[in-house]
């Protein structure tokens, strides 16, 4: 057994299924390595950027990494925009890059990259494995950083010379035997959050990716009911509470986030006491300054996002589960049941707010207007899906806000959002990484007609390797400006009669079809689900118009439901 084979048998161990990417010289031995193991899903793709979304979409929908493979030089360069993409939203994905002989750097050689300084920056951790000795030491340490903490990338560089070699040591010895123990907060600490949120007058809760990171979302249903706390998730997070319950107030955020719902801004804003468990304060979820009137309890189990864009009255270190566990332990012993019983008032307070977001949103998403509202298209999938048995994917661009405002997550990892570095056109990647994960469930991937054109390619691997997915583009026709307007200065660059969208899809094995008027959305959309239902890959081009996702105004000049 060479090295090549060696870190093949430690992805085995470690659990990994799905690998994807293009190979190469240097990263050949490795990749010969994985397609000789029947236990692992090979995909081969058109580009380096879509093996990590692949992996990135994989790990959202399962919770377990993936892994990656390139050629060096130019590319695993290319697979830059994905990973920066899993560096910024924190998913755990494994890239393994072929790179040059060790004693050939640094000579100039061909496809020598400054491999170190380019992804050390954008990674959770990086090494290269420089001798037969170090792979079992490598691949433990990997999958530490991948299992733990704040999630993120990992990247291996792996020197052609180094993969020929035999390996040195006995058989690989998984973590996933061993896992550590998650890490709770401090019990005076946790008292003293219990203290203040049961004083606290108007509380609110806003939760993120962390929570879907460590599998939490009982524990904070639990907690939530408990005290009848109101509970936003950020984008990523979106998901992490089932939001069809009573206290889900959806896509949260400060400040009139972009992509917020009305309920949970308006509650933030008023809010007197603020708990944030594994988010962050990032635009688009903090649009305006925040508020300095509230007090602040923040948990996480990254140290480095404590008191980093706000200073919080109390932060504690430490795993969302266990944290919430013990929260809801130390309430349950504190407070005495009438604390404890249901607040009559507060429920009817995001009843009510909730009733005033569906009646300013009915016009958008039953809008029968032409071109098509893009709202209606996130109704019509409402009325056509079960969302307990769907992922929903959205990329980036104003598809984002018309579809994650008013598409409902019920169960975790049932929508895959992103947005801290958006690259166009990941969500295609993505949607064949989460079918990978949940071959049962129907999996969506929403993108706009510029995003289509960055990896449309990929639509033949969804083929090939019988991932079948539904592609909604939305296509708007044209470049538009801040405020939703078409840019005069871009005027001239319209795609209109540019690019055959459907015809493309076809080409690729696709089923295709364009849908102009809405009142063939929903036919149209439940043929295309029945296509992917029976195994095909399908993809709907729905012609829309352009929107403004900000609802503000509708919002302040409704009358109160």
């Amino acid at each position: 057994m060479n090295v090549a084979e060696a870190i093949a048998e430690a992805l085995l161990a470690e659990g990994v299924r799905v690998a994807a990417g293009i190979t190469g010289q240097s990263i050949g031995q490795l990749a010969d390595a994985l397609a000789l193991a029947p236990e692992i899903s090979l995909i081969y793709v058109r580009q380096e950027r879509v093996a990590i979304d692949i992996c990135d979409g994989f790990a959202r929908a399962s919770g377990q990494p993936a892994v990656a493979f390139t050629d060096a030089g130019p590319a695993v360069a290319n697979a830059m925009g994905g990973l920066v993409n899993s560096w910024g939203d924190s998913s755990p994905v494994l890239l393994i890059a072929g790179h040059n002989a060790r004693f050939d750097l640094p000579q100039g050689q061909s496809k020598e990259i400054p491999f170190r300084a380019m992804f050390g920056p954008v990674s959770k951790w990086l090494a290269i494995i420089e001798d037969a000795c170090q792979v079992e030491e490598v691949m433990r340490r990997a999958f530490m950083q991948l299992r733990t903490g704040r999630p993120g990338p990992v990247v291996i560089g792996l020197p052609v010379d180094v993969s020929r070699m035999p390996a040195a040591g006995g058989r690989y010895s998984p973590l996933a035997s061993r896992p550590p123990v998650r890490s709770g907060g401090d019990p005076q600490a946790i008292e003293e959050a219990v203290r203040l949120m049961a004083r606290a007058e108007r509380p609110y809760l806003y939760t993120g990716a962390g929570i879907l990171a460590s599998d939490a979302t009982p524990e904070l249903v639990r907690f939530a009911e408990l005290l009848t706390l109101p509970v936003a998730t950020t984008l990523n997070g979106k998901g992490g509470f089932p939001e069809d319950h009573d206290l889900a107030l959806g896509i949260g955020g400060f400040g009139r986030a972009r992509y917020g719902s009305l309920p949970a801004t308006v509650l933030a804003e008023e809010a007197d006491l603020v708990m944030t468990i594994g988010c962050g304060f990032k635009s688009p979820a903090t649009v305006k300054p925040l508020p300095q009137s509230f007090r602040h309890i923040q948990i996480d189990a990254d140290a480095g996002e404590l008191h980093k864009h706000h200073l919080a009255d109390l932060a504690i270190l430490g795993d969302a589960k266990t944290v919430l566990g013990q929260l809801a332990e130390a309430a349950e012993r504190m407070l005495p049941p009438a604390r404890r019983a249901p607040i009559a008032a507060r429920r009817q307070t995001v009843a009510g707010l909730k009733a005033r977001w569906q009646s300013v949103s009915a016009p958008l998403v039953e809008s029968d207007e032409m071109p098509i509202n893009p709202f209606r298209v996130t109704g019509e999938l409402m009325r056509l899906t079960d969302p307990a048995k769907t992922i929903l994917l959205h990329d980036a661009g104003t598809v984002r806000g018309s579809t994650a405002q008013h598409y409902l997550a019920t169960v975790p990892r049932s929508f895959l959002g992103y947005g801290v570095q958006s690259a166009m056109g990941w969500s295609l990647g993505a949607a064949i990484g989460a079918k990978k994960a949940a071959p049962d469930r129907l999996v969506i991937a929403i993108i706009g007609e510029e995003a289509f054109g960055e990896t449309a390619m990929d639509i033949e691997t969804s083929v090939r390797v019988g991932a079948p997915i539904l592609i909604i583009v939305k296509n708007n026709r044209a470049f538009f400006d801040r405020d939703g307007g078409a840019s005069p200065n871009l005027a001239r660059l319209r795609f209109d009669g540019g690019v055959d969208i459907t015809a493309v899809a076809a080409a690729l094995g696709a089923h295709s079809t364009r849908i102009e008027d809405p009142k063939q959305l929903g036919a149209g959309l439940q043929a295309a689900i029945a296509q992917v239902a029976a195994g095909r890959t399908s993809l709907v081009e729905v012609m829309t118009k352009r929107v403004k996702t900000s609802l503000y105004e509708r919002w302040e000049t409704a009358v109160e439901v």
